[in-house]
């Protein structure tokens, strides 16, 4: 007999207006991001909700919470086996840096994606680098892409009790 396992589940955080993408990597690739260059999509997730929060919030620039677009909460389902997990020590050197992202950090996620044949990166975050938690980037471009699956979206309420909500 064998033993089905059960997908991993990981979240994304976004506004509402780019339901229909949630996969599909447009933002990163229109704007670049610290594992990706402009023009290669790729979908940043975190295997916790609160970490995809803390994640959001440190790209607001200063933009007051109370003034954001309808946020959602996205729980995605990607098959058992298909992420490649790195530790802080694999990482080139200032990957964590909050001020200034290595210009070799997308070019370094690119050959770990290849290297491993990966749908997907597990890696520690920058925000809180000692979280058990960890952001996961999907490749898009990966055949693997097609088995995963949006399982559940809600609106994403922000609590009126954070400082600059």
């Amino acid at each position: 007999m064998s033993v089905i396992e059960e997908p991993i589940l990981l979240y994304r955080i976004q506004t509402d207006a780019h339901r229909e993408t949630i996969l599909d990597g447009i933002g990163a690739r229109l704007r670049g991001g610290r594992w990706n260059v402009k023009g290669r999509p790729m979908v940043y997730t975190a295997t916790t909700p609160e970490l995809c929060f803390l994640e959001y919030m440190v790209h607001l620039d200063g933009s007051p919470l109370a003034e954001l677009p309808p946020l959602i909460l996205c729980e995605i389902a990607i098959p058992a086996g298909s992420i490649t997990y790195l530790e802080a020590h694999q990482l080139p050197d200032g990957w964590d840096d909050p001020y200034a992202t290595p210009a070799e950090l997308p070019q370094f996620a690119e050959e770990q994606f290849n290297r491993h044949d990966a749908l997907a990166l597990a890696v520690p975050s920058a925000v809180v680098p000692l979280s058990p938690s960890r952001n996961v980037l999907i490749d898009p471009l990966h055949p693997l892409q097609a088995a995963c699956r949006v399982i559940r979206i809600v609106p994403y309420l922000v609590d009126p009790r954070l400082p600059t909500a």
